[in-house]
């Protein structure tokens, strides 16, 4: 009935941003989820941001008290999993921080320098070539191939745009809220290479790997496998706008990979670790991911993925957002 009457209003509003929270549907869904979810007051503000950002991308409501879905098992964890060390793993600095405590230096990313602003960054001492990014935020990194040839004026306006951004916090993404951005220089992984090293992206539950997000020839013609934990190709596709390929060969270290992510997911209920290696062999730790495409994947893809996320819905941990907001 909620679907059916979101959908309805959508298909007629010219402006496709509305405020779920003032429609009474949504009170009487809250009070639904009520009865069989552990709400509180202090959920609620997280609870409507949710909606909003599923109606907007998916024309549906979470299902939170059944869910089966890829999509609607990540909005649950967005509720009912609330953990400090989220914030620090979602920080690409903290991440470093937790991997070194867990796992030791070998598979960090060699840093270059922090700083808090762009024109802190001290150009002189850095190699010819290095990558630019940004700590609380996806997306926001300059390639720089280089160093002679970079434009300061357009990577300045770029990263300075990312810090003064609050990420995250519009789709229910609370842990980017409390990061303090920064900027972060490090070494460029093979920069004479046409393409970034392959992604692994392992989904892990509770300290075991369920299946491989496996992404290759990112800016040339990006193309997507699923693979299991033994690296067999599921050919079921994730991301929509991601063709399926076949060109996956089980690396040599492949065993490895699945050791490191198991090592960094145990404690947690659900997350994603993002492992890449080079064409020698080397293998890096990238990111750890709590809330994948924030939830909102379309397509069936998602749906059979969602099987494997089968971490335990019947225990939770109190509401830690707001405290920190």
């Amino acid at each position: 009935m909620f679907e059916s009457i979101l959908r309805f209003i959508l298909n007629r509003v010219a402006a496709p941003i509305i405020n779920v929270a003032t429609y009474p549907f949504v009170l009487s869904k809250w009070k639904a989820d009520s009865k069989h979810l552990p709400l509180k007051q202090s959920h609620k503000e997280l609870y409507f941001i949710i909606h909003q950002h599923t109606a907007r991308k998916l024309f549906k409501f979470p299902e939170l008290v059944n869910c089966k879905d890829f999509n609607d098992k990540i909005q649950w964890l967005k509720l009912f999993d609330q953990d400090e060390k989220k914030i620090q793993c979602s920080d690409k600095l903290g991440v470093r921080e937790y991997a070194s405590e867990i796992v030791g230096d070998k598979y960090l990313v060699p840093l270059y320098q922090i700083v808090e602003e762009f024109d802190d960054i001290d150009f002189n001492s850095l190699p010819e070539s290095f990558v630019l990014k940004t700590n609380h935020d996806s997306g926001t990194v300059v390639l720089v191939r280089d160093k002679k040839k970079l434009d300061k004026k357009t990577a300045k306006a770029k990263l300075e745009s990312s810090l003064a951004r609050k990420y995250g916090w519009e789709v229910g993404e609370w842990a980017y809220s409390f990061i303090k951005p920064k900027i972060l220089i490090e070494y460029f992984i093979e920069p004479g290479a046409d393409s970034a090293p392959p992604d692994y992206k392992f989904y892990c539950v509770n300290g075991k790997v369920k299946f491989c997000h496996y992404i290759y020839d990112r800016g040339v013609n990006v193309k997507e496998q699923l693979l299991n934990s033994a690296g067999q190709d599921l050919k079921v596709p994730l991301h929509p706008k991601f063709p399926l390929g076949n060109d996956f060969v089980l690396p040599n270290n492949w065993n490895e990979m699945i050791s490191l992510a198991e090592k960094l997911s145990k404690g947690f209920k659900c997350v994603r670790v993002d492992l890449f290696t080079t064409s020698k062999g080397e293998m890096f730790i990238g990111e750890m991911t709590f809330w994948p495409m924030a939830g909102t994947y379309r397509g069936k893809g998602q749906k059979y993925h969602g099987k494997a996320l089968d971490f335990d819905r019947k225990t939770y941990s109190d509401p830690i957002y707001h405290l920190k907001k």
